[in-house]
């Protein structure tokens, strides 16, 4: 059976989690949960964890480095507890460069901690900073030993490139699949590196109102592209996912 696949997710932060967990876990997607800050991996670990299809992951959003330094601490004390990390990365939207020195000081710490981990796959943010995030990504991870999924990439082409042959996968969405920009992107990465990914809730409108609904506009939006059947398009994501697990010495048990 091919499963929908979810590896860019916020749970946490849907307004009745607590009562949806069994919900959400039935639903037919293997999901990746990412936490905003290394304090609430270990209180999402305990909500999801007797979940089959959903795992949890250690993460510093760059846009709470500044706030959030402190918890290095804590990301490191719970790294060897989890194979998945995220959400993580660089952010150039902000200008402020006390801002912006947090965020490498998170982003680097954090690359360097996995540098001596067993295999962990790596949710990355890019906004608006992609050439300085696949730069350090590719100089401090073991290549290889770590998959790498970008998340939502709105970046240039040369970085882009640069992730593709470094390995990177890219998860793509529901908005991403239906703009130009999103449809001109995926044309400049191999279909055996593109996953999907929600990002839910932030993505969900009036017309999408859960994941599968979102995931479903993914796949169609990928077969549009592809030029191929919906039920082709859900199988290779499938296979790319199975490989991403395979690439991180992982099984089909999440």
């Amino acid at each position: 059976m091919a499963y929908y696949v979810d590896t860019h997710c916020h749970l946490d932060l849907f307004p009745e989690i607590r009562q949806q967990v069994l919900q959400e876990d039935a639903a037919p997607i293997k999901t990746i949960t990412v936490t905003n800050a290394p304090k609430f991996w270990q209180p999402n670990s305990n909500l999801f964890s007797n979940c089959k299809n959903i795992r949890v992951a250690l993460g510093l959003h760059p846009e709470l480095a500044i706030e959030r330094l402190k918890e290095l601490s804590v990301f490191e004390e719970n790294i060897t507890a989890t194979r998945y990390i995220g959400e993580i990365g660089l952010d150039g939207t902000s200008k402020d460069a006390q801002v912006r020195n947090a965020q490498h000081i998170v982003f680097t710490t954090i690359l360097k901690l996995l540098q001596n981990q067993a295999s962990k796959i790596l949710t990355v943010h890019s906004r608006a900073a992609a050439s300085e995030t696949v730069e350090e990504l590719i100089e401090l991870l073991r290549l290889g030993s770590h998959p790498v999924i970008l998340h939502w990439y709105s970046g240039e082409l040369e970085p882009l490139r640069r992730a593709v042959n470094a390995g990177f996968f890219f998860s793509v969405n529901h908005r991403m699949v239906s703009s130009k920009k999103g449809q001109a992107m995926l044309s400049n990465i191999p279909v055996k590196q593109i996953l999907t990914e929600t990002d839910a809730p932030f993505t969900f409108s009036d017309k999408v109102t859960n994941r599968e609904d979102s995931l479903r506009e993914t796949i169609s939006g990928l077969s549009r592209i592809w030029k191929i059947e919906p039920v082709e398009s859900k199988e290779i994501i499938w296979q790319n996912f199975k490989s991403l697990l395979n690439q991180a010495n992982g099984s089909l048990n999440l």
